[in-house]
């Protein structure tokens, strides 16, 4: 992995272990639940804004994993182009 590459996921992992990311994930996961209760919804143009607002917090909530599994992936390819000799 390159030291830019390893820079940038310890960056991340820096920020998913902050109280403050915790807090945020936690905000968002109870908006997303709120707004994906359609039941008050007035239109399609508002149930189509929810969507995408639902999905922008998914986006955010589920960062931490997508992050993880790009940093598993590049580690399984380096491993793939310089295997170890044992």
């Amino acid at each position: 992995m390159t030291p830019e590459l390893e820079t940038y996921f310890n960056n991340y992992n820096q920020l998913f272990n902050h109280d403050g990311f915790k807090q945020l994930i936690n905000e968002l996961s109870n908006n997303a639940t709120q707004l994906a209760d359609i039941q008050s919804v007035k239109d399609l143009e508002e149930l189509f804004f929810r969507k995408g607002q639902v999905a922008a917090f998914a986006t955010v909530i589920n960062l931490e994993n997508t992050i993880t599994a790009a940093r598993e992936q590049a580690e399984a390819e380096e491993e793939e182009e310089d295997p170890i000799n044992v």
